[in-house]
């Protein structure tokens, strides 16, 4: 089993547990970019009670649970690292966070997309959602992320969410600095003064 065949089973394991979730990260980026590989995948689950163990019980001996929970700073989120033993890849478990408005927001416009990279269907958020959420890490790699998806799907992003989020965020500028980065595109008007 390759790192995309971990990630495979970690969707089935999350749907055949009942888990609710959306696959994040790169391989959501994907489906509304070119693609890029990834190191890692990361997931946004909302478990219940005794289900973390259940999917560990389902991935098998392949698969490690680091039972110390983590922290991710930006948007105070906690999450379970999980890595495949045979590759080394992780996968991260990043826990739906019930005090970050965006994360509730995204979770609930999420969709099922099949995603040929995992050969399968999974939840994942919309484009705009993934745009807004690559902008508040503000990491190279994932602005370079937003320029991407720009590059590819602008003619169906809703750019008054855009502007809503990015702005409750303080991150509007840099979505507009993003816009200039990619060729050929006309900054809507919403966005081309501060």
């Amino acid at each position: 089993m390759d790192s995309l065949a971990a990630v495979k089973a970690t969707v089935q394991a999350l749907e055949a547990i009942g888990v609710d979730y959306m696959l994040v990260g790169a391989l959501s980026v994907n489906a509304y970019a070119v693609s890029r590989s990834t190191k890692d995948a990361d997931f946004v689950i909302r478990p219940q009670s005794g289900q973390v163990g259940a999917i560990m019980r389902h991935l098998g001996a392949d698969f490690h649970l680091d039972p110390q929970l983590q922290l991710e700073t930006l948007t105070n989120s906690m999450r379970n690292v999980v890595t495949h033993l045979p590759t080394d890849f992780q996968i991260e478990l990043f826990r739906l966070n019930v005090n970050d408005e965006h994360h509730q927001e995204r979770f609930r416009r999420r969709r099922r997309q099949y995603l040929k990279a995992i050969d399968c269907e999974a939840w994942i958020p919309l484009a705009e959602d993934v745009v807004i959420q690559k902008v508040r890490w503000q990491r190279r790699k994932d602005l370079d992320d937003v320029v991407n998806v720009l590059s590819i799907s602008a003619s169906v992003l809703d750019w008054k969410y855009l502007q809503q989020w990015t702005k409750k965020h303080g991150t509007f500028a840099t979505l507009q600095g993003l816009i200039k980065e990619v060729p050929n595109l006309p900054m809507p008007v919403e966005f081309s003064s501060t």
